[in-house]
């Protein structure tokens, strides 16, 4: 669902005043957006006070710089207040926002993950133990280290061990027993892609 953007802090004083002016047009008299909370009214009182406020920085004087950032927080504090009424009378409709005045936010695209690469597995230095290991994912959320005894490899033999480190130590293995492990890679949506799979016999230290 597409929103209405809240980052203001990135506008240049100058900008902003011309942010509010576009937004106090566009919203005056639009029937999408009938009851602003907070109104027109507090919202162009906000907006003519900063812009006074900002000729009068303009002679670089201190306290006129000072009241000229209080007045653009507060001019800031009632157009996030307008922008989450705006995101909640839109419903998040794209052609009901821009008649607002307001920008969009930038809507973030998911990360398309890789196969895990160079996956390893090895005999830990204690007895019983296995250590995997795959080189960095870029986009990865989590690694489900995983493992089973059944030579099968039936999905419900599987047992997985999530973790936000690419490498992991599995302990209290059975010593002479095969091993089968992968890893899987969490992407930012909910992807889910495997490593190869290897094999590894437990040995005893």
């Amino acid at each position: 669902m597409q929103r209405v953007s809240l980052s203001f802090n990135r506008y240049t004083d100058g900008d902003l005043e011309s942010k509010v002016n576009n937004i106090i047009s566009n919203l005056t008299g639009n029937t999408l957006f009938p009851s602003p909370v907070p109104s027109i009214a507090v919202l162009s009182a906000a907006a003519v006070a900063y812009s006074e406020a900002l000729v009068s920085a303009k002679t670089g004087n201190r306290s006129a710089i000072a009241e000229k950032n209080s007045r653009r927080l507060q001019l800031i504090d009632v157009l996030r207040n307008i922008g989450s009424y705006v995101n909640f009378a839109s419903g998040g409709d794209i052609s009901a926002i821009l008649t607002s005045g307001f920008s969009l936010t930038k809507e973030q695209s998911a990360v398309v993950i890789g196969k895990p690469e160079n996956f390893r597995v090895v005999n830990g230095v204690n007895s019983g133990d296995l250590e995997l290991m795959v080189n960095r994912v870029k986009g990865a959320t989590a690694y489900l280290h995983e493992f089973t005894t059944d030579a099968s490899l039936q999905t419900q033999g599987w047992i997985s061990l999530a973790s936000s480190s690419r490498k992991i130590i599995i302990s209290n293995l059975q010593a002479g027993v095969r091993y089968y492990c992968r890893v899987g890679v969490v992407g930012t949506r909910g992807q889910l892609v495997y490593s190869d799979m290897l094999s590894r016999i437990v040995i005893l230290v």
